[in-house]
């Protein structure tokens, strides 16, 4: 009998189900999704590497499962709570029938598991063809290939999942037992009688408190840009206490300050139903100031993910480009028996010392290209070419171009050496880039850095004066001066700081190495070339970083391959994609789920004032329209203010991932953008129409 009546109240309160039903469905799907990589990557073609990468992936988002479980349980209790409130005169029918308490919770959590296993099936279903583009995805990432398709089912996601919504629904279900045993028969039948007690503020209050939540917000802005996000320090927790202030104290008064400015608009005022919906926004954000301040701190911590990690995703992904070009790199410490005494560059044969440690080279490299870096130094080792030089002819210092963001080792750069090498090996460079040979004359140089910041630093700086004088030799720019990025140099040879290169003819003859670097091609593009060399490595390299005597000629060999770097560059963007999707469109559904089911809640309680409109001759057309406004205006202010902050915080952070590689902001804004039109908007309309029905089924005269 209960089951009967409990499947017909879950058929009669499809509209009531709704928002609770879409919002379960989705993290199912989601659930399951994200913590099914790991089957995912089975079928994929994928190095060692990418595969130890998938493991810590699915390590991350496993743990960051349980963070993103408890905030669901929240909200599943949450959506029960406005489950009851709704019901309570239902409630109190059954009492009057006879039911016990016990036998109206038997009827809830009946209700309760025939929507949480729907919610389950339907979220699994889409979460295992969720997977299954996911799939591509991770391919994509990880440059992987996909022989054939294989329908991918993940064991141990789907118990995951199962044991996480369990949980939550176990927890839910005590709170419901509880919530409706401490609720009196009179309470129960008088529900549609009883409204919530709205505290009507003093609005000249308000306007002063919304004026100082403005002040505290611009001041944490002010203080977040000077901190720059560098440290965590107490300026950076000051200006989150601040901004926390602000916001809570915003959404506190703004009804009221809209309220008394709006009113002193009377035109505004009083066309339409203005008055009307200004009155239901201020008596609804009166009462929930606290959870909408809540809910705006997920939304920037969502958007923020989101925004940050898209942008990252695509640094990341510009720079790998630059590995492309060879196959190996090697960077060779030189062995300085002299304690960095000045000396003529004389260079040593670095590709025969690597072929001699390893008598199988020639099997597998077809081609090496060595690149030696120098410090200029004067006869006391003292360095006589430093960034301080390139301070004085541009007038700003390289840590000026980061702006807010500059790292503890930038502050001191001026007194750093700057490294030079000669214009014959960086051709060799270009030439293996597939760019032409530039022509130094006897005394030209041209700067080449990887990093946008340098780069520009460079440009400035020269563009007042093009000619620099070293060790007594005048040096003229060649080209257009600054090469950013286009020649590459592999893995480990990343000019980032600048390489000035030089003249064969004028180099400077009192140098010390500042390290060597070969990089080399395959014989073949054949994956086993691959492998091969790599077994090389560990044979004769020490599995990558050779140590050497005194008697030789180096003190430091680092060997690595350019696919162990893409590797873990993917497996990097890879996580951080992930993660930011994982989290962000969680927390996105959790504010708009509450935002949904405050609205819907009060929509019950605002069924008679709309009655009140139609009876005082309101159209049908003109309420519907009051209220798209009252919900609208609901969802936007959080939203608006969330966006407020990210800028904020974004434009920050925007410094720290140029120092990554090159990004394009308007990439990842365009898909935060479509998450929020998917996700937050669609749950702004299905609240809207929910909210409709309700108000509508009361009201006669507007049906």
């Amino acid at each position: 009998m209960y089951s009967k009546i409990a499947l017909g109240n879950v058929k009669k309160s499809l509209r009531d189900f709704s928002i609770y039903f879409l919002t379960l469905a989705v993290g199912v799907a989601l659930f399951y999704a994200f913590n099914s990589i790991t089957q995912q990557s089975m079928v994929l073609k994928l190095t060692e590497d990418a595969r130890s990468i998938v493991q810590l992936l699915s390590k991350t988002i496993t743990g960051v499962s349980i963070l993103l479980a408890v905030i669901l349980g929240f909200l599943v209790v949450y959506a029960n709570q406005f489950l009851i409130r709704r019901r309570k005169k239902e409630f109190g029918m059954y009492q009057i029938l006879g039911m016990t308490k016990r036998n109206v919770s038997k009827i809830m959590i009946i209700e309760t598991l025939i929507v949480g296993f729907l919610a389950l099936v339907v979220g699994l279903v889409a979460g295992i063809f969720m997977s299954q583009f996911m799939l591509f995805a991770t391919a994509h990432m990880f440059n992987a290939t996909i022989e054939s398709f294989t329908f991918v089912f993940s064991t141990t996601s789907l118990v995951q999942t199962v044991l996480y919504f369990a949980v939550m629904f176990v927890v839910a279900l005590i709170f419901n037992v509880f919530t409706v045993s401490r609720y009196k028969l009179i309470d129960l039948l008088n529900a549609d009688k009883v409204f919530q007690t709205v505290k009507v503020k003093n609005l000249t209050v308000s306007v002063l408190v919304f004026i100082a939540s403005l002040g505290l917000i611009a001041w944490s802005y002010v203080m977040l840009k000077h901190n720059g996000m560098r440290t965590l320090d107490i300026e950076f927790a000051g200006a989150t206490v601040l901004v926390s202030i602000g916001t809570a104290l915003f959404f506190f008064s703004i009804s009221g300050f809209l309220l008394r400015f709006l009113q002193t608009r009377k035109n505004f005022y009083f066309k339409g139903l203005h008055s009307f919906i200004l009155r239901q926004f201020n008596a609804r954000i009166n009462t929930a100031w606290v959870s909408i301040s809540l809910v705006c701190a997920m939304l920037f911590v969502a958007i923020c993910g989101l925004g940050s990690g898209f942008s990252l995703v695509n640094a990341i992904n510009s720079e790998m480009s630059v590995f492309r070009t060879y196959d190996m790199s090697a960077s060779i410490r030189p062995n300085q028996k002299n304690e960095l005494e000045p000396h003529n560059a004389e260079t040593v044969d670095y590709t025969t010392t690597l072929q001699k440690i390893d008598p199988e080279w020639n099997q597998v490299i077809k081609k090496a290209i060595q690149a030696d870096t120098y410090y200029v130094m004067d006869d006391t080792t003292t360095p006589s070419f430093t960034y301080h030089a390139i301070d004085e002819v541009g007038g700003k210092k390289l840590a000026d171009y980061y702006g807010a963001y500059v790292s503890e080792d930038l502050k001191d750069i001026s007194n750093r050496d700057i490294t030079v090498m000669r214009a014959s090996q960086y051709n060799q460079l270009r030439v293996a880039s597939g760019l032409d040979p530039i022509d130094f004359g006897t005394n030209g140089y041209m700067v080449w850095t990887l990093d946008n910041s340098v780069a520009q630093y460079w440009k400035d700086s020269l563009a007042q004066n093009p000619n620099l004088t070293i060790q007594g030799t005048t040096y003229h720019a060649v080209g257009e001066t600054v090469d950013k990025g286009q020649t590459q140099g592999g893995p480990l040879l990343q000019p980032g700081m600048g390489i000035m290169v030089l003249a064969d003819q004028s180099f400077p003859k009192s140098v010390v190495s500042a390290g060597s670097y070969v990089v080399g091609t395959y014989n073949t593009t054949d994956d086993k070339e691959e492998s091969k060399f790599r077994e090389q490595i560990k044979k004769y390299f020490d599995d990558g970083e050779l140590v050497g005597s005194d008697s030789d000629s180096y003190e430091l060999i680092l060997t690595t391959t350019t696919a162990q770097y893409l590797s873990n560059y993917a497996g990097l963007s890879a996580i951080v994609t992930y993660l930011a999707l994982y989290i962000g469109l969680i927390l996105f559904i959790a504010c708009s789920a509450i935002l949904a089911l405050q609205q819907l809640s009060e929509a019950s309680d605002n069924a008679r004032a709309y009655q009140v409109l139609a009876e005082l001759g309101a159209e049908k057309g003109l309420a519907s329209r009051a209220l798209f406004t009252q919900i609208g205006v609901y969802f936007l202010f959080p939203l608006l203010v969330s966006m407020a902050h990210a800028t904020c915080a974004m434009s920050l952070m925007v410094n720290i991932i140029k120092t990554v590689g090159n990004f394009d902001v308007s990439q990842s804004i365009g898909g935060v953008v479509a998450i929020v039109i998917a996700l937050y908007g669609g749950y702004f309309l299905v609240t809207y129409f929910a909210a409709r029905s309700i108000i509508f089924r009361s009201s006669r005269k507007m049906q």
